[in-house]
């Protein structure tokens, strides 16, 4: 660590690597995390003493670690495995906070760093800025994301350049049943040159049962772990497919994952029910809420979405009603959730004095207002609800038990909640597919590897009933499980960069309509008992 502070890392690194000290180096890198994680407060707030009348406020600690860190950005351009694995270690530590200010980063470093070094804190905050964080893990800079014709090829050649062997490669597909995977179970066909084994349930879930069928039937293994969402290029949304086998135009949109959508749906009517029940107004000084009886009704049998009073509720939390309603009861909202209900008012524009009253009735800001009112959007957190269900034991419920306890991430989320649970799935059930794998005696002394991520199928647009659908891939992550004892995760930094280093380009790709065709002009075998095979 003291290393890394001083902006040694590079020659150290180089030495390490001619040496072959691999244990020094997981040290190292697990130093560079250490250090990042402990230095997050030196970059926000530096030390008020010892610091340089040129530097801008940067204490000695904070300026030698950043400059470190550009250093480790240097890293990522050289070929030298060590330097880039130190960096990688370095850049995913620093990613959480360095996304909360980017500007402040880059402008820190160009207070003090070389203009390479400025160039590559750049790279940094662009890529932090580009991170969403997901329960599981964070997807960083989704602009990864590569067509199929792409991604097939690289990973058939990352596949061979880890020693597995063209010809005896069997791959395994866990994606949904719906028709629009055809693409990309049809590339695999081309690049692999074997129609590929089945992993997968409804909604991208793995039948982790299936792994010594799989295992038998070939010498090298990939499994394929992705689940699935539509996504429309006209209105730039995710969530939809046009199915253009369906004759009326105006049906032809629907949901997609349609699996996923279904598992959606009643925790999205309950949550949108719920912020109609929660009602909020201004009383002098104080902010009221409003709370359906509706709701503890449904709380009380088990089920449903579950209100975190503490969150919501002054002192007291539900013993403290101020007055009953003929279907609701108040309460005073805690300190932090009425800061929050303010600040959203005063966001409003203010009516004016004509406009504040409505057929002699009290002004709008007294009135109880919705929280499903979209100038409240960002009072209702994730942090304020959960969802309980019943039983879901089973592998038919296990998509829904995946995602669960996310569902309030899923519904308040960044992005659209088919697209969330996509991502949350993947990570999932990637997590689950390695550790069965893992202790797999069908697996033992094979090669396997495991790339997860999401299949995102672009919706074909009105009229090109001719056009062959297509879709692209956004890598997570990937495992290895070697027979030389080699297991190692590769997260998604190092999975992208293993895979945009490879060609695209496979000279062991198959002819699949020549191959068809084939079958016809080569004299067919016949089965015995049915002469016109």
């Amino acid at each position: 660590s003291s290393v890394l502070a001083s902006g040694q890392i590079r020659p150290l690194a180089s030495a390490m690597a001619r040496s072959g000290r691999g244990l020094l180096l997981v040290g190292l890198a697990l130093g560079a995390l250490a250090l990042c994680g402990s230095s997050i407060s030196a970059f926000i707030s530096p030390p008020k003493t010892g610091i340089a009348a040129g530097n801008a406020g940067i204490g000695e600690r904070a300026l030698s670690t950043q400059l470190a860190l550009s250093t480790v950005a240097e890293t990522q351009t050289s070929d030298n495995w060590a330097l880039r694995t130190v960096g990688l270690a370095a850049i995913a530590a620093t990613a959480a906070w360095v996304r909360r200010r980017p500007q402040s980063f880059v402008g820190r470093a160009s207070a003090c760093c070389s203009e390479r070094s400025v160039a590559n804190a750049s790279r940094i905050a662009l890529a932090a800025s580009n991170t969403v964080e997901l329960p599981n893990g964070a997807i960083c800079d989704p602009n990864t994301i590569m067509g199929y014709r792409f991604f097939v090829p690289k990973l058939y050649n990352m596949c061979k350049s880890l020693g597995m062997t063209p010809g005896l490669m069997l791959p395994s597909i866990g994606f949904c049943a719906d028709e629009n995977q055809g693409y990309p179970t049809m590339l695999i066909l081309k690049h692999f040159g074997t129609y590929p084994f089945n992993h997968g349930y409804l909604g991208g879930i793995l039948a982790l049962d299936r792994h010594g069928p799989h295992a038998a039937h070939g010498e090298d293994m990939v499994i394929f772990c992705a689940p699935h969402v539509g996504y429309d290029p006209d209105a730039k949304e995710f969530g939809n497919y046009r199915r253009i086998q369906v004759a009326d135009p105006t049906a032809q949109f629907s949901t997609c994952c349609g699996k996923m959508a279904g598992v959606l749906a009643p925790y999205q009517d309950q949550y949108k029910k719920t912020l109609n029940r929660i009602k909020v107004r201004l009383e002098g000084g104080k902010v009221l809420i409003s709370l359906s009886d509706s709701i503890s009704r449904e709380a009380s049998q088990g089920r449903g979405i579950i209100l975190k009073y503490d969150k919501l509720l002054a002192e007291g939390g539900l013993d403290a009603v101020l007055y009953n309603e003929s279907t609701s009861k108040v309460y005073q909202a805690s300190d932090r959730f009425a800061a929050t209900v303010r600040e959203a008012l005063a966001g409003e524009r203010a009516p004016s004095s004509a406009k504040s009253l409505v057929a002699g009735k009290l002004p709008v800001k007294r009135l109880w207002r919705k929280l499903s009112e979209p100038v409240f959007k960002k009072v209702f957190t994730r942090s304020m609800f959960y969802f309980q269900a019943p039983s879901l034991e089973g592998e038919a419920n296990r998509l829904e038990r995946s995602l669960l306890p996310h569902m309030p991430y899923i519904l308040n989320g960044p992005w659209k909640p088919e697209l969330m649970a996509a991502m949350i799935c993947c990570q999932s059930e990637f997590g689950r597919t390695v550790h069965s794998v893992e202790y797999e005696p069908s697996y033992k002394g094979k090669n396997l590897i495991i790339v997860s991520g999401v299949n995102i199928d672009i919706s074909p647009k009105a009229g090109d009933e001719g056009t062959f659908p297509s879709s692209k891939f956004l890598p997570w992550a990937a495992y290895l499980q070697l027979a030389d004892g080699t297991r190692r995760v590769l997260e998604q930094a190092e999975f992208v960069e293993r895979l945009n280093a490879e060609s695209e380009e496979n000279e062991d790709a198959i002819n699949i309509e020549k191959g068809v065709s084939d079958l016809f002009e080569n004299t067919p075998s016949k089965v015995a008992f049915y002469e016109n095979a």
